[in-house]
């Protein structure tokens, strides 16, 4: 799972990036993804709820790891 990164700011038109910006933010901003079993640990620091186990998990050394999450 890679991060996607937003428009780059280009030429002139400040306020068709804006729009774009905002767009991008708007689409990618969501709640914790869930994992689903068919995601790799490859990435390090990628988050996901973790349905099965009740938790969170984040990738580290091509594992998920599971956090500790108090009361």
């Amino acid at each position: 799972m890679s991060v996607q990164t937003p428009p780059p700011p280009l030429g002139e038109n400040w306020k068709s990036w804006g729009e774009r910006l905002n767009k991008f933010i708007t689409t990618n901003r969501d709640k914790l993804r869930h994992k689903t079993g068919g995601e790799s640990a490859t990435e390090d620091g990628v988050m996901m709820w973790d349905d099965t186990q009740g938790t969170i998990v984040v990738s580290k050394n091509n594992v998920w790891v599971k956090l500790k999450l108090d009361p």
